[in-house]
């Protein structure tokens, strides 16, 4: 079932034009750190998927190139090189923040790809590594809670409602978040 997910999302991002593939904000301006493995971000870099959503890296965010398997380095160049570097740095920081989907932030390393120039198979081959190799996370899910104050307000509202408590619409409630 992923297999075909990652076919039909491979797809169709082939067939999208050029201009459809988004657009990266600033240029990636970042300083090696003392490890020698890592950099850290100097100036805040953005990348634009097709859908109008923004990734940012602020700045002093750290990247790794992760992105990219070490044993896949020889085939397909390192992570701190080539025209896969800025998705790469777009990647590592979507996964380190882990606030989206998994499935949509490989999918934005390989939009992102094709903004800057990838070659298409090569960008597929890289994305497909990515998802089935790629790091993975459950799905956040955002709590949030009422203050006893907040609730009180609530519960006055629902008793007041004429039609009773099914009438109260989510609209009214997040009113009180």
């Amino acid at each position: 079932m992923r297999t075909t997910i990652a076919l039909v999302i491979g797809l169709w991002a082939s067939l999208a034009s050029a201009q459809d593939y988004g657009s990266f904000i600033g240029t990636v301006v970042a300083r090696w750190n003392d490890d020698g493995r890592t950099m850290t971000l100097v100036e805040p870099f953005a990348y634009v998927d097709p859908s109008g959503v923004r990734w940012d890296a602020p700045s002093g965010a750290i990247v790794d190139g992760a992105s990219i398997p070490q044993f896949a380095w020889s085939i397909i160049g390192g992570p701190f090189e080539g025209k896969h570097r800025d998705s790469s740095v777009i990647h590592d920081v979507a996964c380190v923040e882990k606030s989206r989907p998994w499935e949509t932030v490989h999918l934005a390393f390989y939009t992102g790809m094709l903004a800057s120039g990838v070659a298409s198979a090569k960008a597929k081959i890289m994305y497909a590594a990515v998802y089935h190799f790629g790091p993975r996370w459950p799905e956040q899910k955002e709590i949030r809670q009422l203050t006893r104050e907040a609730f009180e307000r609530l519960q006055r509202e629902i008793e007041s409602n004429e039609a009773g408590p099914a009438a109260v619409t989510l609209e009214q409630i997040r009113e009180y978040h």
